[in-house]
């Protein structure tokens, strides 16, 4: 028996098969030590490879190149556990993912998670706030940033209830460092009263990307003359004699001003206003715009067309997409060049839009219309004059064909670039050397695109061809082992 044992642990066989174990071990043991420490670099450096269709979980190239010339230390604070914070839904784990790369790719940023909980005395550092689970503070000196963890996506509600519509986690995050690291903000005056409500869509973009936005009743109150931008929305009450010089003092001041006016189809008819964009040459059309080509709509609607770009500059961030200008008149010029001041149009809508009267009946055919396009959908006209120093001062009045350019359903929505066109055209006015346009990120499913051939090929390959290859691989090994 003990000579049979011996022949067994002296024999080729049993040689080959303990190299052979051995050297498995060794693989297992090198792969695992490897795997350890790609995963400790990875956890480090925040390797990720993200293969969602928008790339959601990587920051744009505009906030690299923001994080690559930031100047001011900051530290994020996350008032909740990470693993509380990332078990609580797919949109708030792509937030923690989004706000761990600004630590990682930043230097001057430091990143630190506080359970409220374990460190009470935490929120004793910060009295001014109400802090609870849901805040996130950035902190840069002696200026403080507070962001509730809502506030990183856009949640719709209907009669059903709330839910998480898209991320803009990136969009406020970059926002706020934005806001710690400029010493002015540029203001922006929204004028108030006269039957329409502040554009509050409108309102909340400019203040995610820092800008300063005040609400003005011109009836009581006078203009801030650190304001260099005024919004008007679509009154439906025509502004007295006295409001419209306000306006031209405003647009004549020496310093770069602009207003930006938006109409409605709703809107009656407004005398003093409308000779007042008039002055300006422009000319604000009746009737609603109706897009004929189905291909230039959105959600195949003809009065919620796609607009056409005919420059870089305003629209540098929003070429990648379909602006759509829902509900909208037909702008028009009274002249293109008059003195000093210019004409142009940024955005049109193109030649197969026709105008369809607001009294049209069931009868009506965009086939009978004369009035084809292109027509305007924004349309600027600008002043240059020479001030006694020597430098030029540019005054602009922009009209928008539709006020619903700015409605919440088209800023928020991920696959317009509404928001985008309204960061650069603001920005480019306002003479904001940063501005950031990024657009908010959906988390969800996409359809594989195969066929039902397809799916029959795939299943029968991985039920029953890799099985039977796997038995009949393991079988030929163990017979030339047994035979050998």
């Amino acid at each position: 028996m003990r000579e049979k044992a011996q022949a067994m642990f002296t024999s080729r066989a049993f040689r080959q098969g303990s190299v052979a174990s051995a050297i498995t071990v060794v693989a297992v043991a090198l792969v695992l030590v490897l795997n350890l420490f790609v995963g400790a670099l990875a956890q480090r450096h925040q390797w990720r490879l993200d293969l969602t269709a928008d790339r959601a979980f990587v920051l744009t190239d505009q906030s690299r190149e923001f994080l690559a010339e930031l100047e001011v230390d900051v530290t994020i604070y996350i008032l909740t556990p990470e693993t509380t914070l990332t078990a609580s839904g797919d949109y708030f784990f792509q937030a923690n993912e989004v706000i761990r790369q600004y630590a990682a790719l930043s230097p001057r940023i430091t990143l630190e998670y506080i359970d409220l909980t374990r460190q009470p005395a935490f929120a004793a550092r910060f009295p001014q706030f109400q802090l609870g689970a849901h805040t996130i503070l950035l902190v840069s000196g002696e200026r403080v940033e507070p962001i509730s963890i809502f506030d990183l996506f856009n949640i719709e509600t209907d009669q059903f209830g709330s839910w998480i519509a898209s991320s803009r986690a990136e969009q406020v995050l970059t926002g706020a460092l934005l806001f710690l690291s400029m010493e002015e903000l540029t203001t922006v005056g929204v004028l108030t009263g006269f039957g329409k409500p502040e554009p509050s869509a409108l309102v909340a973009l400019l203040e995610t990307n820092r800008y300063r936005v005040v609400s003005l009743n011109p009836l009581t109150q006078e203009i801030d003359p650190a304001v260099s931008m005024l919004v008007i929305n679509a009154p439906t009450t025509d502004y007295p004699e006295h409001l419209i010089a306000t306006l031209e003092r405003f647009l004549q001041s020496e310093r770069e001003t602009s207003i930006l006016y938006f109409a409605s189809v709703g809107q009656p008819e407004l005398p003093n206003l409308e000779a007042f964009l008039a002055d300006w040459g422009i000319v604000v059309g009746q009737g609603v715009v109706h897009q004929t080509d189905l291909n230039m709509t959105w959600r195949s609607s003809p009065h919620m067309s796609a607009v056409n770009y005919t420059e870089a500059v305003f629209a540098r961030h929003a070429l990648g997409f379909n602006s759509i200008m829902p509900n909208a008149r037909p702008l028009d010029v009274a002249f293109v060049e008059r003195g000093a001041r210019v004409l142009s149009a940024p955005l049109v809508f193109n030649e197969s839009a026709v105008v369809m009267p607001l009294d049209a009946d069931e009868s009506w055919s965009p086939a009978a219309e004369s009035e084809r396009g292109p027509f305007n959908a924004l349309t600027i006209s600008q002043e240059w004059a020479l001030l006694p120093g020597g430098s030029e001062q540019v005054s602009t009045l922009a009209v928008f064909a539709s006020a619903d350019f700015i409605d919440v359903n088209m800023l928020i929505n991920p696959y317009t670039g509404n928001a985008q066109y309204m960061l650069g055209f603001v920005g480019t006015l306002t003479g904001q050397e940063i501005d950031l346009a990024i657009a908010p990120s959906v988390i969800g499913l996409s359809p594989l695109p195969v066929t039902d051939f397809q799916v029959m090929v795939y299943g029968i390959l991985l039920v029953i061809v890799l099985p039977l290859a796997v038995v009949l691989a393991g079988t030929a090994v163990f017979l030339r082992r047994r035979y050998m």
